[in-house]
């Protein structure tokens, strides 16, 4: 049995006036009524990235990988953790071929990307064409009755997508893999419509409304494998489900820990496997400045925006603009309460990995010492380093320092947290406490010592630094790393000026 996987990114569920809009082939494959067309699916994350992680991995994007911000080659190997490792071990050939360099070495262990380096020249994004050459050189001599998965991965806002999966739809009709394969189209995440939602977003992966979080999706499955009724589905599905229904329509078992479930039921008897069911999306991670979850329960949506908890009713209020919390302190306190745990069983995930960087950085020297560790982001790094050192040391926080006279003040060590997004809090924070302490560490998200480099932040130099690193990409990409020059420093951003006053 083939399988056949078309990802179309940055792609919504509803017609729009730009690229993101629903692509006319997925419109024309529900209109024929050529498979099953979702018409209510949600993603876990609004991103690519963790996006594809999460449903590849049947995983929450918290559980996988705490800070986006590192570089990709640190990502932690998934290559047994996955749902393509089952297809793996029952004699499946996978192949992928994949629009980026960046999302070819997250896949890299899972999804066995078709990679020459000359390909991604200057960070080149394959257009829609090159993706359908190279997926045309794959195919050439595969059978129908073959174990082989086609991994294709479309870049966003190309306007030639649609016609290429038109073309890689008649290649499997004229070759006899339509009917007797399953295949598979969907959009790895939304797209943020600050039309609809009358408001300024500069990026799509900066929050989690609907429009971000609601991809497109179609699934053809052959006759061999079910009776359903081709037809559209309103019930909720979520992306991070996908691999597991295939698995299961396949007999095939998988062992790893994810939190996917098979819609099988859903496909076949018309059972909504998610009314009662709450499921976790973030567009932020653990070690990062901003804090943005949303916990779903069907039409129940809890909403956690940097500390600021909502909670809405998606049946009529689809734009997320009346807060009931008040109104169904049962519901809320349930969502919450699955929050919390979510958050706890994260932190006991990366355990491990916050142990070894904290044996391999400088921190398990002090001993003996009164460290001063202020409320700031990432705030699992503060818990977890005030649990930490005091074993060893006395830690304090704000409020302990009162009493403590200036004599006293020369033995405080201060621990702050500094990355690209916190340069201007960082110094605000330096500022706040220069009558408290004089000695200061400051780390990055690994635990690192960067005490030096807190005096080299700053709008200014940020530019020039971006402007550097991106300099072969400036021709193809210029919009994109304009946005990211004047956005991702955060300055102004006034969820976090609250963290630095």
């Amino acid at each position: 049995m083939n399988i056949f996987w078309i990802v179309t990114d940055s792609i919504c569920n509803y017609e729009r006036s730009d690229l993101h809009g629903l692509l006319p082939i997925y419109k024309k494959l529900k209109k024929n009524k050529e498979g099953l067309y979702f018409e209510d699916c949600v993603s876990q994350f609004p991103s690519t990235n963790l996006s594809l992680l999460s449903f590849l991995t049947g995983r929450f994007p918290y559980y996988i990988f705490p800070d986006y911000y590192r570089s990709i080659e640190n990502l932690p190997s998934l290559e047994l953790n996955n749902s393509i490792y089952p297809l793996k071990q029952e004699g499946y050939n996978i192949e992928s071929i994949i629009f980026g360099r960046e999302q070819v070495i997250v896949l890299k262990d899972i999804l066995n990307p078709y990679y020459i380096e000359e390909m991604y020249q200057g960070d080149h994004w394959l257009d829609a064409k090159e993706i359908y050459d190279l997926f045309m050189e794959k195919v050439e001599h595969i059978k129908s009755k073959e174990k082989n998965l086609y991994f294709i991965f479309f870049r966003p806002s190309d306007p030639q997508v649609d016609r290429y999966i038109r073309k890689i739809i008649q290649f499997l009709k004229k070759n006899n893999f339509w009917n007797n394969s399953i295949f598979i189209l969907n959009s790895d995440h939304g797209y943020y419509d600050k039309i609809l939602y009358k408001k300024t977003k500069l990026l799509h992966f900066d929050d989690i409304h609907q429009s971000s979080m609601q991809p497109a999706l179609f699934i053809r499955i052959p006759s061999i494998l079910t009776t359903a009724t081709f037809r559209t589905i309103y019930k909720r599905v979520y992306l991070i489900d996908i691999l597991e229904t295939i698995l299961n329509y396949l007999n095939i078992e998988t062992e790893h820990d994810r939190h996917s479930i098979s819609f099988k039921p859903l496909i076949e008897n018309d059972i909504d496997v998610n009314s009662e069911r709450k499921v976790r999306g973030d567009c932020y991670l653990m070690f990062q400045s901003i804090k943005k979850t949303m916990i779903t329960k069907g039409d129940w949506k809890l909403l956690n925006d940097n500390g600021k908890f909502s909670l809405f009713n998606l049946a009529n209020d689809k734009l997320e603009e009346k807060d009931i919390k008040e109104k169904f302190p049962e519901i809320y306190n349930e969502l919450y309460n699955f929050y919390l745990d979510t958050e706890s069983k994260a932190y006991d995930n990366f355990k491990s990995t916050l142990d070894s960087l904290y044996n391999h950085s400088i921190l398990p020297k002090l001993k003996s010492k009164t460290i001063l560790m202020p409320d700031q982001f990432p705030p699992t790094l503060v818990k977890y380093l005030r649990e930490t050192l005091k074993a060893k040391n006395v830690v304090i926080n704000q409020h302990d320092i009162i009493n403590r006279n200036t004599s006293q003040i020369q033995d405080v060590t201060t621990i702050l947290f500094f990355n690209r997004l916190t340069g201007y809090g960082l110094k605000k924070l330096i500022k706040k406490y220069k009558n408290i302490s004089k000695n200061y560490l400051i780390l990055d998200t690994e635990l690192s010592d960067v005490s030096d480099q807190w005096n080299k932040t700053g709008y200014l130099r940020f530019v020039i630094k971006s402007i550097i690193v991106r300099r072969n990409q400036l021709f193809q990409r210029w919009k994109e790393i304009l946005v990211w020059i004047l956005y991702f420093p955060l300055y102004f951003n006034k969820h976090l000026r609250k963290y630095y006053n």
